[in-house]
């Protein structure tokens, strides 16, 4: 019995050393293999298979060279996911590596072992069948059309022709993208893009139906590629209402590729410029009424509208020799629109006329020549001439006849006569009326005046502008091109530093002697404005001539007069209002 007793004790104490070894080798982190799983073990050729690689060991890196795949599958998509939880206080972690794949070819792919450090997963074989057949007669569930508009020529350089593409597609369409017309070389613009349902083969479609404008650029053969639609397609089981998003099966088409010949321009057009349009039409709108003054601008606006054409490819109307007035043209404005279907431009193009001289002034006729593409011949767009009645300027008086005129005398002039000759103090009546006349003009004068030097210093915040700055502005204005800046410098100067008689640029250009500056200050009067840099307005030329004209007036007023001619002196510096 003691023996025994001995015995178990001695089993006793080498055992529990053995049993607490274990539980310790057994509570130490091991370091966990690398498994790969893969979603399903056979696919359809455009079908995705996901690769999982799976480990416990949540410090273990995943990222390794997947480029042995390459060969067999096209690598879509890479992600790592981590997962750590908690069960009966002790801490599980989970990391995976998810790889979709799509299988190039059918057949049996064998996925290779990858390692990752000390530990390599397993091969595995996937199985990939070939894509259906279609039966003969059958429709694919996604196809594409294309065509063009008009179906039949002939079709010019630089003018727009459609092309219209559907997609026709059965089931619901995923990651579907297509590829853009690429003909060269053309200039290709999407303009619509419609959705609906057609019937095709006895099966119902949904459809995408673009439509493209196309300009050709270069008259030869114009190719159009095919056009590429990549997608997948999702095939919910029947009886199904809900299931996780899956990938389908990609499918891929093309569209027939397309050939056209691009004719030059026709050489019977006798037109200057080459507008090839669907549609053209023009017209114009004058700003003024049937009557204006020497010197007050009228504005004519031209209005072009062109089907097919966009407003960047309407070209000028060229004006023909206009005598007896200028023309100012001002930057032209336009815009691109379209009916779903064909381009529409629109542009207009706006000219100030000013006339110089009185009696009739004809806006002329201008007319343009177009291809028409519909009708596939030339044809002329007639804008017609406009008349208007110009008076002479209201600033500048009508000359004064050189002669005596003939004709018979006024009453009065006779009995004036008989006055000065039978009744000397009558004479001086009317002598001593006239001077009182005389200072009473004078007083409402120096009163006018006062007022307007009131209003002048009431100008700019009360405070009177140097004439060396307005000058110095107004300079910078004519040397940049700026009309507008130099105008409302202009208007300061006469305000503050003019002549007292001139209110404004027309004024100031009746009151000059110099015929250039007169036509200068009615051309900046008349289109001033217009933002600065636009046009052909001469800045620089402005200044020197405006420079002349002040040197001239200050040399006048510093040359004294003679005193008989004090009275025109006066005249000439300083007019009467």
């Amino acid at each position: 019995m003691v023996i025994d007793n001995y015995r178990n004790d001695s089993m006793r104490r080498m055992f529990k050393p053995a049993v607490l070894l274990l539980t310790f080798l057994l509570a130490l982190p091991a370091q966990a293999a690398v498994q790969l799983l893969l979603d399903r073990d056979r696919v359809m050729v455009g079908e995705t298979v996901t690769l999982t690689f799976l480990t416990d060991d949540a410090t273990r890196d995943l990222g390794v060279d997947f480029s042995a795949l390459e060969k067999d599958f096209d690598i879509l998509d890479q992600r790592t996911e981590s997962q750590i939880s908690i069960v009966n206080g002790r801490q599980a972690a989970t990391k995976r590596l998810l790889l979709t794949v799509e299988p190039k070819r059918a057949g049996q792919i064998t996925i290779p072992a990858f390692r990752f450090g000390e530990d390599a997963t397993r091969a595995v074989v996937l199985d990939v069948a070939p894509a259906p057949e279609l039966a003969a007669g059958e429709l694919p569930p996604v196809f594409i059309e294309a065509e063009i508009t008009p179906a039949e020529g002939p079709y010019f350089v630089h003018a727009q022709f459609g092309l219209v593409v559907r997609v026709f597609y059965r089931q619901n369409l995923t990651e579907a993208t297509i590829s853009q017309p690429d003909p060269v070389p053309a200039a290709v613009s999407l303009l619509q893009e419609t959705p609906f349902q057609a019937e095709r083969g006895g099966e119902r479609y949904r459809v995408l139906e673009r439509h493209y404008a196309v300009f050709p650029e270069r008259s030869g053969e114009l190719v159009i590629p095919p056009m590429e639609l990549s997608g997948r397609l999702v095939e919910r089981k029947a009886g199904s209402v809900w299931q996780p998003t899956v990938r389908g099966r990609r499918v891929r088409e093309q569209s027939a590729e397309i050939r056209l010949q691009i004719e030059p321009r026709p050489a019977e057009f006798t037109g200057p410029e080459w507008q090839p349009a669907r549609e053209y039409r023009i017209a114009q709108q004058i700003s003024s009424g049937e009557a204006l003054r020497v010197g007050e601008p009228v504005t004519r606006t031209i209005l072009i509208d062109a089907k097919g054409l966009a407003e960047n490819m309407i070209v000028e109307p060229k004006w023909p020799e206009l005598t007896g007035a200028r023309v100012y043209a001002d930057q032209p404005q336009g815009i691109t629109r379209d009916d779903g279907r064909w381009v529409l431009g629109h542009k207009e193009f706006r000219y100030a006329v000013v006339p110089e001289e009185e009696g009739e002034l004809i806006l002329p006729e201008l007319r343009v020549e177009w291809w028409d593409t519909k009708e596939n011949r030339q044809r002329s767009a007639v804008l017609p001439a406009h008349t208007v009645m110009v008076q002479p300027s209201a600033l500048v008086p009508p000359p004064k006849p050189a002669g005596p005129q003939a004709g018979p005398q006024a009453p009065g002039d006779g009995v004036l006569a008989q006055a000065h000759g039978s009744y000397p103090w009558k004479w001086l009546a009317l002598l001593f009326a006239g001077l009182w006349l005389a200072t009473l003009g004078l007083a409402f004068r120096l009163g006018r005046n006062r007022a307007r030097a009131v209003e002048r210093r009431a100008g700019a915040d009360g405070a009177e502008q140097k004439e060396q700055d307005l000058l110095g502005s107004l300079r910078k204005a004519c040397t940049q091109g700026d009309r507008a800046a130099a105008r409302a410098c202009l208007q300061r100067w006469l305000l503050f530093h003019g002549p007292r008689a001139c209110s404004g640029l027309h004024d100031f250009a009746a009151h000059v002697d110099d015929d250039g500056l007169r036509s200068d200050l009615l051309a900046l009067d008349a289109d001033g404005f217009r933002p600065g840099g636009e046009g052909g307005w001469d800045g620089p030329r402005f200044w020197r001539r405006f420079s002349a004209w002040r040197q001239q007036r200050a040399h006048r007023a510093a040359t004294p007069a003679p005193a008989s001619d004090l009275y025109a002196m006066e005249n000439r510096v300083r007019p009467a209002d």
